[in-house]
């Protein structure tokens, strides 16, 4: 019967020689150097939490594609060597967006060059409700909001009691702004526009996800 462990090993060592080296991969998990060399030589076993960001990047280097959210955009494969990276910062749901861009990320992820937009980060989508335009377990990359909001545009939104969101904004009646999912399973929520700088957080620009 195999070992668990080292099938483990086995598949960071490829995912090391197939990403340019350890330095490559720990620039994009955010694991440090020492802790990914020992972890390559069986000398150090994974925490809970550096086994769950390695096992994401094993699997998030089997196909990949990138796309803008306009309409007519194209999908592209993210593929080749020396890419650029954006840092991830946990998943849509809960936390404080507002502390995005002064904490660690939790890891990085590979886009295309055109895509690393300057104070770009990521957030993994773990809800459905923007499917099927963002899937579930899909990669999203959010820029601060430059003040203002284009109609039909996607963005983060902080809404208590649920967190960070991803939603569709759209204007709604008597000087209200809409947040709408995607799936019309879910309802849309009315938003008064004097309190939509407290709310809207970023804009969405780009979906990242398995092929």
């Amino acid at each position: 019967m195999s070992d668990p462990k080292e099938e483990f090993i086995e598949r960071v060592r490829r995912l090391v020689q197939e990403r340019g080296g350890q330095k490559k991969v720990s620039e994009m998990t955010g694991i440090p150097a020492s802790t990914l060399n020992g972890i390559v030589n069986g000398k150090v076993n994974p925490s809970y939490k550096n086994y769950a960001i390695l096992k994401g990047a094993i699997e998030d280097g089997e196909a990949v594609a990138i796309k803008r959210l306009g309409a007519n955009s194209p999908v592209e494969t993210v593929e080749g060597s020396g890419l650029p990276t954006v840092p991830v910062f946990g998943s849509t749901g809960a936390g404080e967006p507002c502390e995005f861009w002064s904490q660690e990320p939790e890891r990085r992820i590979e886009v295309l060059p055109q895509y690393a937009r300057p104070g770009c980060i990521a957030l993994r989508v773990d809800g459905d409700s923007m499917e099927p335009t963002i899937q579930k377990g899909a990669y999203v990359g959010v820029v601060p909001l430059d003040g203002t909001i284009s109609e039909g545009g996607v963005y983060l939104v902080n809404v208590a009691p649920f967190g960070r969101l991803i939603k569709r904004i759209r204007m709604g009646e008597a000087g209200a702004i809409e947040l709408i999912s995607d799936n019309r399973n879910y309802p849309p929520r009315s938003l008064p526009m004097e309190q939509y700088e407290s709310v809207v957080v970023g804009k969405v620009v780009w979906v990242w996800q398995e092929l």
